[in-house]
């Protein structure tokens, strides 16, 4: 069903990708002083980090930037749906101290990495987020648990993933296609990502590095546009999922630029027209 990409692991359904980690973290019956060290695409830390993913481990022991005495289970994040690039030695590294290597894949559904191989396949363990990726309202997917520790899957959520999964390879082209549309209207207007995808991965946003991040962030919101994060980084996360029209994306491009806003700056033909309308609500997911 899932076109042109490799198989999953045996995964099971669950009703988000939350819970998904959830289940992974209770399989491996984890200490309340045990750590789960976190390492990311980006190299997040801390705050940087989504809450969705702290906020479940701190359910079940501490969490940490950085390996350590106490290190029980390490996490690797494919921010975005780009692949972290240390996850072959990362995966050795885990094999060499005993530790549990987890995956999360929540918005890297439909990513591989530069061999071809899906992303969430290399670890013990691997969680995605389905609606990340797919317009669905919630749900997600856990692989590597024993089926005695799998539960059942979530049938609602099975039932809705069963019909969306031919739309795979067409919603990945579109993501890929929309980013690429996104990344040259902001080219024109001399921005760039902090995260271009590689070969084989499907962006779940556009990360749109920016000096004036704050002042970016409030003009988007004020039109309309879902975007973070709230904590400082240098970037921001921009829509480019597959529901984005070409209008979407103008618009998007000039509101982030701030085009026909600042009376010093000149935008392209095109980005000044598509500030005069608010437009409709655009969130990150579809």
């Amino acid at each position: 069903m899932e076109a042109d990409l490799p198989p999953l692991p045996r995964t099971t359904v669950t009703s988000s990708g939350r819970e998904a980690l959830a289940r992974i973290l209770a399989y491996l019956r984890l200490r309340s002083d045990d750590e789960v060290w976190i390492t990311t695409t980006l190299g997040l830390r801390d705050l940087k980090i989504s809450p969705c993913v702290t906020g479940t481990i701190a359910r079940y022991c501490r969490f940490a930037a950085q390996p350590g005495p106490r290190t029980a289970a390490v996490l690797v994040v494919h921010d975005y749906g780009v692949p972290h690039p240390g996850l072959a030695v990362l995966r050795d590294r885990c094999r060499r101290h005993g530790w549990p290597l987890i995956e999360d894949a929540a918005h890297a559904f439909a990513s591989t990495d530069s061999t071809g191989r899906r992303l969430g396949a290399l670890a013990d363990f691997a969680l995605y987020s389905l609606p990340k990726f797919f317009a669905m309202p919630h749900g997600g997917l856990v692989s590597g648990l024993p089926s005695q520790a799998g539960d059942e899957d979530d049938e609602e959520t099975a039932m809705r993933l069963r019909a969306v999964l031919p739309q795979v390879r067409t919603i990945a082209e579109a993501r890929r296609h929309n980013w690429l549309t996104l990344d040259g209207l902001l080219h024109r207007v001399g921005r760039e990502s902090a995260l271009p995808p590689t070969a084989g991965s499907v962006p779940s946003v556009y990360v749109l590095r920016t000096e004036r991040q704050f002042a970016t962030l409030r003009r988007l919101r004020q039109a309309g546009i879902e975007s973070g994060p709230e904590v400082h980084c240098g970037w921001l996360l921009l829509p480019c999922h597959q529901s984005m029209s070409p209008g979407d994306l103008r618009r998007v491009a000039a509101i982030a630029d701030g085009s026909g806003i600042d009376d010093d700056h000149v935008a392209p033909s095109g980005l000044q027209d598509a500030t005069r309308s608010p437009g409709r609500p655009l969130r990150l997911t579809p």
